[in-house]
This record gives C-alpha cells, structure tokens and sequence, in this order.
C-alpha cells in the first residue's frame, strides 16, 4: 500500500507505516474496501515533532462530513481551512465511537456514521532536518448523518446546502 520507505530495521518510519497498516486493516474490518491515496510533504519541526506523538499513540486524524435529512452538511461559518468537525482518535477507542465523539465535543450533536470516504496516507519529513525519517500517518474522511439537527446556542456552526465538502477533504 505504500510509496516509498527503505530499510528492513524497526525504525521510525517502518514503525509509523505499520501503525498506518494496522490502521488501514481496521478500516477495512469495519466499512469494507477505502479509497486511499498518499501524500508526502515537509513540515518544521514542530509539527514534525508532534506527528512522532500522535504516530506512537496510533492515533489518526478524522473529519466528519454530518448531513442532515435534507442532504444540508454541518459546517463551521469561522474556520474555511477546516470546514467540518475534524479530532484524533484515542488509542484503543473503536473508529465509530471516535467519530461520534468528534462530532460531538466539535458541534455538539449526535451522529450516525454511515461511511468511510476517503483514507489519506501522509508522509512527513521534517524540513529542518533531511536525514530524519518520514513520518507516516493516516487521515480520514467519514460520512455520518445527524440524529439531531439543532446546533447548540453560540456555536458557530450552520446548515449548508451549498457545501460539498467531501469533494475537497482527504
């Protein structure tokens, strides 16, 4: 399933790939076969640093494409960047309870998830350091329908029925 990836030793990026690979297996358990795509980019260091953390827990990212009854999609009026509710799992929590959490604690309502979208592998490279190992994770689109469409008071949050987001996440 990977591009990329030298050596036969348990380093970092062998280690983030097979997490990815256990990850993908899990996908698939679960929603049946995913479209998955890969992408490798630099990022600083930071980041970089913070992609290791997330790559030891096994965590992935997640976004949730929410539509209501109407086929409206749930999304944040402030953020363009990040349209729709997006969170981590937690190691160990099952990908439909991360996904109803997300969209819980980032807008305040319950959730069906009805599908797995898209799967994105991404490789990063610390832009500071070209010798340090690709970071491998894995990000996550999901489907899900509103089991209650009233968005708490003082969320920024609204119905669209223009917006097509699942078309530009992944």
């Amino acid at each position: 399933m990977f591009v990329g990836g030298e050596g036969d030793s348990m380093d970092l990026a062998s280690r983030s790939r097979s997490r990815v690979e256990e990850r993908l297996t899990r996908l698939e358990e679960e929603f049946g076969g995913v479209e998955v795509t890969q992408t490798t980019f630099e990022v600083a260091t930071q980041r970089y640093q913070r992609a290791i953390e997330n790559s030891c827990d096994g965590q992935l990212d997640v976004q949730v494409v929410v539509r209501d009854d109407s086929g409206a999609v749930l999304v944040h009026e402030d953020d363009s960047e990040h349209p729709v509710p997006r969170g981590r799992t937690r190691p160990d929590e099952r990908l439909y309870e991360a996904v109803r959490r997300i969209v819980r604690e980032g807008a305040g309502i319950g959730c069906a998830v009805t599908d797995c979208v898209t799967a994105n592998i991404r490789g990063l490279r610390n832009s500071d350091d070209e010798d340090a190992d690709t970071v491998y994770r894995l990000s996550v689109v999901f489907a899900a329908e509103a089991v209650e469409t009233d968005v708490p008071a003082g969320e920024p949050l609204r119905w669209d029925t223009e917006a097509d987001p699942a078309t530009e996440l992944g």
